[in-house]
């Protein structure tokens, strides 16, 4: 028996056991396959920014993405780092603790979906774990399908993602986001159709945001403290066509730049919104 167990003990070897991550969607990427990341940037925050799937005990804080600790990620001695493009800047520094792998998700020019795919299954394929990220793709793909059936009673109005930034200011998703494309995937209309940056969203003023009478506003938190109570002494902001109505709701946290979790627990909640409204 222990000769038959040898090899595969030398195969699991070959594969990067400790794995610091870069960047949030490749974390919540790594922890859905089974091997969450032993450093993370931002890893305080991540309860405010993803919620899911809980980050386990035990993952170091290296700082932010913009000001990564090198010291404390040397000292976690990972096999490898996991990265985008947005941090090509540091690489150099980077690859004198370990190896580094980026993978391209956002600010790609167009729909993040397929290169959230790709990138899951490259992610699979470095890790030595290609099974469980095909499961993790099958399993996303079914979510999408019932969220799809969850929210019919949605389809009847555009429907608009706004992140307060103030009280003044808003993120709004469109094109080229995470958020739009769920949206396409649940069969949903997505209300704003200006223009958006590479990201997948506009930064505007609140009263830029579409006037229809008929358009659904959500706003994601988190929401910074001021804001509403700014905006019921705002006669603009009362004077919006979906604040008359009352057609605006909250929804619970979900991170815009996220890889197939975040995508998925979108797709949830707009099911569970779908439900209440059937």
């Amino acid at each position: 028996m222990a000769g038959l167990a040898a090899p595969s003990l030398a195969r699991a070897a070959a594969f990067p056991q400790r794995i610091v991550s870069l960047d949030y969607g490749l974390a919540e990427t790594l922890i859905e396959i089974g091997l969450p990341p032993v450093g993370l940037v931002s890893a305080d925050e991540w309860d405010t920014w993803c919620v899911e799937p809980p980050l386990p005990g035990g993952v170091a804080n290296i700082g932010a993405n913009t000001e990564v600790n090198m010291d404390l990620l040397a000292q976690l001695k990972p096999d490898l780092i996991v990265s985008t493009p947005f941090l090509e800047g540091v690489r150099s520094q980077l690859e004198r603790i370990a190896p580094v792998t980026s993978f391209a998700i956002h600010d790609v020019g167009g729909s993040p979906y397929p290169h959230i795919l790709a990138a899951t299954r490259r992610l699979g394929e470095v890790t030595g774990r290609r099974e469980a990220a095909e499961a993790l793709i099958g399993r996303s793909k079914e979510i999408f399908r019932k969220a799809r059936r969850d929210t019919a009673s949605l389809r009847d109005h555009p429907l608009v993602f706004i992140s307060f930034l103030d009280a003044r200011h808003v993120r709004v998703f469109g094109p080229g986001g995470n958020f739009h494309d769920v949206l396409d995937l649940l069969g949903l209309r997505n209300g704003w159709t200006q223009t958006t940056n590479s990201w997948g969203f506009a930064t505007i003023g609140y009263e830029r945001l579409p006037s229809d009478p008929g358009t659904r506003l959500f706003y994601v938190e988190p929401v910074p403290p001021d804001v509403f109570p700014r905006l019921e002494g705002s006669p603009l902001w009362q004077s919006l066509a979906f604040v008359r109505s009352g057609r605006i709701a909250r929804m619970e946290t979900v991170f815009m730049f996220g890889m197939l979790p975040a995508m998925t627990r979108f797709a949830r909640l707009l099911g569970e919104i779908g439900h209440r409204d059937a």
